[in-house]
C-alpha cells in the first residue's frame, strides 16, 4: 500500500512521519494550487492512499487580514487534490479540516460532526473556514458515491514544528515564543492580545498524528473531530503555560484593545472515542512542557 501525504513537512506532517511510512511531500515538490502540478504528483507517485494535510493557515489576525488569500489558495489545492485522487483511482482519501468550519455561535456545545452545514463560521476566519468546510462537503459527496473518503477535524494545534513569524502562528505557538524570548531577554512581562476569556481546545499535534496514522492503518472511514477534552480559557492556558515553563515570574499584560475572536468552539470527540476507545490525549501542561523544552534549545 503506497501512502502519499501532502503537507508532509509542516507541523502535523512532521509528527506523522514518526507514526507512519509514506511519501511525504511539501510545496517544494509540487505546487498544489496548479492543476498541472497536481496531475504530475499523481502520475509520479501513483498512490493507493492520500492523506491531505496541505493547506494555507495562519493565526486569527492573519485570517482577518487576508481572507481572500486563504479562501482561494485552499479551495484550489483541495479541489485539484481531490479531483485527481478520484481520476487516479486512489483507494482511500483522508482530508484534514479545522474546527473553524463550525458556526460561530451554537445553542448547544460541544459541536458535533453533523453540524458541518449549519450556520456561518466566525467572521474573522471566514475565508479559511469556508474553504475547509467546502472540502468536507466534497468528501461527503464522494462518500455518497461509494468512495472510501473521509475527513478529520482537528482543533487548534501546537507543537515543535509550527513555522512562520509570531503573527501567523496559532495562539499557543505564539505564547511559547513570547515566554522563551522574554526569559532570554530578561523581560518582566509578556503581552497577550484580548482579555483572556475565550475558551479553546488546543491539542498536542503528536496526538493528532497518532490518530491519523490509526485512521489509515485500521482503515477507519468515519468523519471525526480530534480534540483534547480540555476546554480551557485563554487566561487559564497562559497560567498553566507559565507553570509548565517555570516562568511564573513573568507578569501578564492583557491588551484589551484587541479583539477576542470567537468565544468558544469546543467539539465532541464521541466518534473518536468510539473508534479508538483506548486513546489517551497528552495533557496541556505536559504538551507545553515538551514543546517549550525542545524549542528553547533552538534560540
Amino acid at each position: 500500500m503506497k501512502i502519499l501525504v501532502t503537507g508532509g513537512h509542516g507541523l502535523l506532517g512532521t509528527y506523522l512521519q514518526k507514526e507512519m511510512d509514506g511519501i511525504y511531500l511539501s510545496s517544494k515538490d509540487f505546487n498544489l494550487t496548479k492543476e498541472s502540478e497536481v496531475i504530475k504528483m499523481y502520475e509520479t507517485h501513483q498512490p493507493d492512499v492520500v492523506v491531505h494535510l496541505a493547506g494555507k493557515a495562519g493565526g486569527m489576525f492573519d485570517h482577518m487580514k487576508n481572507p481572500f488569500y486563504y479562501l482561494e489558495e485552499n479551495i484550489l489545492m483541495n479541489t485539484y487534490v481531490m479531483k485527481y485522487a478520484h481520476e487516479f483511482n486512489v483507494k482511500k482519501f483522508v482530508g484534514t479540516l479545522s474546527t473553524c468550519i463550525y458556526r460561530d455561535v451554537a445553542e448547544n456545545y460541544p459541536l458535533v460532526e453533523e453540524e458541518l452545514y449549519e450556520g456561518q463560521p466566525h467572521e474573522f476566519h471566514i475565508g479559511y473556514a469556508y474553504s475547509k468546510r467546502l472540502m468536507g462537503i466534497h468528501i461527503n459527496v464522494a462518500k455518497k458515491q461509494g468512495l472510501n473518503y473521509s475527513y478529520v477535524v482537528p482543533s487548534n494545534l501546537y507543537g515543535l514544528y509550527e513555522t512562520g513569524d509570531i503573527t501567523r502562528k496559532h495562539f499557543v505557538g505564539a505564547l511559547i515564543d513570547k515566554i522563551i524570548k522574554a526569559n532570554i531577554n530578561g523581560d518582566k512581562k509578556i503581552t497577550i492580545l484580548g482579555d483572556g476569556s475565550p475558551l479553546r481546545q488546543f491539542t498536542y499535534t503528536e496526538d493528532v498524528a497518532k490518530i491519523i496514522a490509526r485512521v489509515v492503518k485500521e482503515d477507519v472511514s468515519v468523519n471525526m473531530n480530534i480534540a483534547t477534552p480540555e476546554n480551557l480559557s485563554i487566561a487559564e492556558m497562559v497560567r498553566q503555560a507559565l507553570i509548565a515553563t517555570d516562568s511564573q515570574h513573568l507578569e501578564v499584560e492583557w491588551d484589551t484593545t484587541q479583539p477576542n475572536g470567537q468565544y468558544r468552539k469546543d467539539v465532541s470527540v464521541e466518534k473518536l472515542q468510539t473508534a479508538f476507545p483506548d486513546f489517551q490525549f497528552t495533557s496541556f501542561v505536559d504538551g507545553i512542557r515538551k514543546t517549550h523544552d525542545e524549542l528553547k534549545k533552538k534560540y
